[in-house]
């Protein structure tokens, strides 16, 4: 992407990661479009060298489409190496989540609501279904 000579600082560290809830996603690799550059990412630690100055940063999963893209201002003008965190979605339908520390994956209530809703009206559905015929077996003797 941008050539590092021996002068010039690390650059960007930037880490990303997925929820376990999301597996699908470790088989897409991440992308960043930074300073309308695209640069593949791997699921972990990514080391990318920059120059000094102002870049915006654009993180996503190439999935069905553009999922959880996130977007960031990073200044390197001081010449210190800038460590960013991206956590991708609990769900496909959610943004990502881009910045200086740690992220929580956004939509993770939703994605929880998601699951136990409908795992809820099964178990519901069988206690039901066990109770009625209970009842219907007392009543025939």
């Amino acid at each position: 992407m941008y050539p590092q000579t021996p002068h010039q600082p690390a650059g960007l560290t930037l880490t990303t990661k997925y929820h376990w809830l999301t597996f699908m996603f470790a088989l897409f690799k991440p992308k960043a479009l930074i300073n309308g550059h695209e640069a593949q990412l791997a699921w972990g630690d990514n080391h990318l060298p920059l120059p000094p100055g102002l870049h915006t940063i654009e993180v996503w999963i190439p999935y069905l489409w553009k999922v959880g893209s996130a977007t960031i201002q990073v200044d390197t003008r001081s010449g210190q190496p800038v460590a960013l965190f991206y956590s991708a979605p609990a769900i496909a339908f959610s943004g990502g989540a881009l910045d200086y520390q740690q992220q929580k994956h956004p939509g993770m209530m939703l994605a929880i609501l998601l699951m136990v809703v409908p795992l809820a009206l099964v178990i519901l559905c069988c206690c039901g279904s066990t109770l009625l015929s209970a009842m219907s077996d007392s009543s025939s003797y």
